[in-house]
């Protein structure tokens, strides 16, 4: 059957408004888009349903871990004290209490608790996941709207090759879900397992993630080969099995030695970066994705959204996971982004980066990231009284909790 959803405003993208609108959903996919009176006029057998408010594309969630969705209380918060703002944690001891909280689940656990807190994300108005993580078996039950992203962790050079092939064996055979691999960070991941990684995805066209200078402890070890991370390393690993020498430069400059940075590369955090370190974002033509409530929890510092604009950079947005994040809700983490950087961004920019901008990145703009003939279902009915100039606004600052995902 056919669903004609009637609604007072379409925003179809960040620049598209439209009036008293009709959006026609048939067989799964989006077939007509326009004024409510034409597209009536032109559709027979349909059924109208009306939403009195917003309807507009749901949002891409470009980084997060859905594996790790049961631990929402992970790593020993409010540990660090800031003074006035609200306490963050011990970045080093955040990953090894999340390490230790992982591996004692037990797997049909994992496995429920995640689908369901996808779920919710999809309810709220996600309908695209760039999931990070480590077990196929959870993951690959999460559904296809998402780019499955195999993240390896491996130090030492010496067993890369051996980590890699492990890691390509272990992709299954055509199952419909996006596959690629993906980068741990630079402290975690050798250089030539980065290379193996980066060579295997872009011969398959596909985007590369990579935690990339997130914490100050991570650029302190990739300079020096000292600091808190080798606390991490020793603990995860074993004092005296694994090493790494300084190499001098940030994280940013290690990696572009390494040849792993081009316009598939999505950088995630890129909290702590210097001018070289942006030009070189510039010049590879990178994307980064801010995960604002994230820093804000694990190391009360955000990115240089100024400096990310100023340098031509694509943003992307991101949730993180819920260890790190209160929820997968991407209405509100856009709304934590904007009120972060509404000085140097208007409402309209930063409903682009989580819809369109994202899409397009990450390559999935043929189905997702606008509303118009054949992108996919859902769409976001949210409820609004106001005046249709204000309608971009109220959904980046005050639509989140209000969001109600539609797919007839």
């Amino acid at each position: 059957m056919k669903f004609i959803l009637r609604c007072r405003i379409l925003l179809a993208n960040s620049l598209s408004v439209t009036e008293d609108a009709g959006i026609v959903l048939e067989n799964g996919s989006i077939s007509v888009v326009g004024k409510y009176k034409e597209v009536k006029a032109g559709t027979v057998d349909a059924r109208t349903v009306e939403f009195d408010g917003i309807i507009c594309p749901a949002l891409i969630n470009a980084h997060t871990h859905l594996e790790l969705s049961p631990f929402k209380s992970a790593g020993p918060r409010l540990s660090v004290a800031t003074g006035g703002r609200t306490p963050y944690v011990d970045f080093v001891d955040w990953v090894l209490h999340l390490v230790a909280e992982r591996f004692a689940r037990r797997y049909e656990d994992l496995s429920l608790e995640c689908a369901g807190a996808k779920c919710e994300a999809e309810k709220s108005g996600t309908s695209y996941f760039v999931n990070v993580g480590n077990d196929f078996g959870v993951n690959g039950k999460l559904g296809k709207n998402q780019l499955f992203q195999f993240e390896q962790i491996g130090i030492n050079d010496a067993v890369a090759e051996s980590v890699f092939q492990k890691a390509v064996s272990q992709i299954p055979g055509e199952n419909g879900m996006a596959i690629s691999l993906a980068i741990h960070a630079p402290y975690s991941t050798s250089p030539s397992l980065m290379k193996r990684i980066k060579k295997y995805n872009n011969e398959r066209g596909t985007i590369t993630s990579m935690h990339l200078a997130e914490s100050e402890d991570e650029v302190e070890f990739v300079m020096s080969g000292k600091g808190r991370m080798v606390d991490l390393l020793n603990a995860r690993l074993g004092a005296g099995s694994w090493s790494f020498n300084g190499t001098g430069v940030s994280p940013v400059e290690y990696v572009e030695s390494l040849g792993v940075l081009d316009e598939k590369t999505l950088c995630v955090h890129c909290v702590f970066v210097g001018e070289k370190d942006l030009e070189i974002l510039r010049k590879r033509k990178c994307g980064v994705v801010v995960c604002v409530r994230s820093n804000r929890n694990l190391t009360d510092s955000v990115p240089d959204i100024s400096e990310l604009i100023k340098h031509n950079i694509k943003i992307l947005l991101g949730t993180d996971s819920r260890a790190s994040s209160p929820d997968l809700d991407m209405f509100a983490e856009m709304s934590a982004f904007y009120e972060e950087f509404h000085r140097v961004l208007d409402p309209s920019d930063v409903f682009r980066m989580a819809t369109t901008g994202a899409s397009e990145f990450i390559g999935v703009d043929d189905s997702y990231g606008e509303i118009g003939p054949g992108k996919r279902p859902p769409v976001v009915y949210v409820p609004f009284a106001g005046e249709v100039g204000d309608a971009i606004e109220f959904l980046v600052t005050d639509a989140k909790g209000k969001t109600e995902a539609v797919n007839y």
